[in-house]
């Protein structure tokens, strides 16, 4: 089915049509029929889904344009956050240009919004609290409301707009016709619906959707800015979000990413209007590629082609791990999703995993040699982007360095852009100061293997059994006398693909290791 196919005025259809827009997303293909014929109805489906078109389409066909001057709106559409509530308007004045769109929200002055609303208005976009609060003033009147609207419910209710939006809802009509669109569905979704639907339609298209995105857990024991930096470069994602849990934090990261070479810039609530939108803006457009994130600073923001979201800090609920995660892997498209987990949070990582049905993959931090790799190709994309008249400037010095054979000097210049020598990570934990070797030999057991590194006087780490052999972290120092070692071959890991539960070595913590059994791949 395609657009063509819907009941839709032609101007809807040609601006559509306009916009590259021909066949619907499963929410819209589900929910316009029923919409369109005026029932109320309540659609789960994942943000970034096409939710908007959903109910924008139906205010488009069912409201009529009108030059009346102060006019009262006949549809409101509540929204969690002004981001939100921005592209909300955008959509619909984008189909419905014969519409007067009016958008108010906080964090900004009353007066501009108020002229607006006086003026007269189709619809009305708000965020719950301000449009209570023009409400409150007289200078909102709901009561010609025919179409009402509730966006990402269950980001409303977590943020704490439950009376207002119950507040709101009471003050306009009770012939409406009322949408809900949610992620998920709280119960205070179906008290909602309870009091303030007429038998809704229920559509769920989460299913169906499935998870398009890969689920990555990654141990990080120490320095997570540091590994958030080499999996930013490993993984050269054009556009990432990074999760934190507090305000300062968006700061403190984004400072140390921009000071280790990545575009980044935080987002939260502290940032006026202003600060906001421009921030977005050049994410949008690519001039920043890193967007440091609270979970309330990032509700409602839809930003398309996000291909890696990063988990900088645990969410605190599965819930918030779902929205965060939702974020890249959209409309087909292939994502990633990396979690960071310290010593203290294996617990929850499995906790998380059972409540949302689905086992991440362990994976090792980025090793020394994928990171250098990683930023050569950086570094040669940053320098293909130096405009002509600037490197020309240096030419002839460069022609004098490779006349005299100065390969040091070159050397050293890409160690002042790129960093020194990045430090010895075990591929098990991440801590710094060790090694991991895989240790394979003739009826080779557990007891066996630390009983052989004890004697040799190897202190040993963490230990992590594989289908061919072990996983044992050394140290560095302990390298000349490794061939002192009988009856095992140590070979230097290059990849863990999967990480099992890795525990303590004997010899690092007193202990024996008889009876201790590790974790199968």
């Amino acid at each position: 089915m395609e657009f063509k196919d819907f009941p839709l005025k032609d101007e809807i259809k040609e601006a559509l049509l306009r916009r590259g827009i021909t066949a619907p997303t499963p929410i819209q293909a589900a929910a316009l029929p029923l919409a369109l014929e005026g029932k109320d109805l309540i659609g789960q489906a994942r943000t970034g889904t096409g939710k908007t078109l959903a109910f924008a389409l139906p205010i488009a066909q069912a409201l009529e344009a009108s030059k009346e001057r102060g006019r009262l709106p006949r549809a409101l559409v509540l929204t969690p956050t002004r981001e939100l509530a921005l592209q909300v308007s955008g959509e619909l004045q984008a189909v419905a240009p014969h519409l007067k769109v009016v958008t108010v929200y906080g964090g900004t002055g009353y007066g501009k919004q108020k002229e607006e609303l006086a003026r007269g208005a189709d619809v009305v976009v708000a965020t719950p609290g301000r449009a209570l609060d023009y409400l409150r003033q007289g200078a909102l009147d709901l009561s010609q409301v025919r179409i009402a609207v509730l966006d990402e419910a269950d980001e409303m209710l977590s943020m704490g707009f439950e009376e207002e939006v119950e507040a709101i809802l009471s003050a306009t009509p009770k012939e409406r016709q009322t949408l809900l669109f949610s992620a998920t569905l709280p119960s205070w979704a179906k008290k909602l619906a309870e009091r303030y639907m007429k038998s809704p339609v229920v559509i769920n298209v989460v299913r169906e959707e499935g998870i398009t995105y890969q689920e990555e857990a990654i141990p990080a024991p120490g320095d997570r800015l540091s590994l958030l930096s080499d999996i930013l470069f490993v993984k050269a994602p054009k556009r990432a979000i990074v999760f934190t849990r507090t305000k300062a934090e968006t700061e403190e990261v984004a400072t140390g990413l921009l000071r280790l070479g990545h575009p980044a810039r935080a987002i939260h609530g502290d940032l006026s209007q202003t600060d906001r939108e421009r921030v977005m803006r050049a994410f949008r457009e690519g001039e920043v590629r890193v967007l440091v994130a609270t979970d309330v600073a990032a509700r409602g923001l839809d930003i398309p082609e996000v291909d890696l979201v990063v988990h900088y800090r645990f969410p605190d609920k599965p819930e918030t791990y779902q929205h965060r995660s939702g974020r890249t892997g959209r409309a087909g498209r292939g994502g990633e999703v990396v979690i960071l987990y310290g010593p203290r949070e294996r617990r929850e990582l499995s906790e998380l995993e059972r409540a949302v049905g689905r086992t991440f993959k362990r994976v090792n931090p980025p090793t020394p040699e994928e990171v250098l790799e990683a930023k050569w190709h950086h570094l040669l994309a940053r320098l293909a982007r130096v405009p002509e008249r600037d490197y020309k400037l240096y030419q002839d010095f460069a022609s004098r360095l490779f006349a005299e054979g100065r390969v040091e000097v070159v050397a050293a210049l890409m160690a002042l852009l790129l960093g020194g020598a990045p430090k010895e990570k075990s591929l098990l934990t991440g801590e710094e100061g060790w090694l991991t070797f895989k240790a394979t030999g003739p009826r080779l057991t557990l007891p066996r293997l630390v009983a052989l590194l004890k004697e040799a006087g190897l202190e040993v780490g963490k230990i992590a059994q594989g289908e061919e052999g072990f996983y044992v972290d050394l140290r560095p120092q302990d390298l000349p006398r490794l061939s002192e070692v009988q009856g095992v071959k140590l070979e230097r890991a290059k990849r863990v693909e999967v990480l099992p539960e890795a525990y303590a070595g004997a010899a690092s913590r007193g202990g024996s290791p008889r009876g201790r059994r590790t974790s199968r791949f």
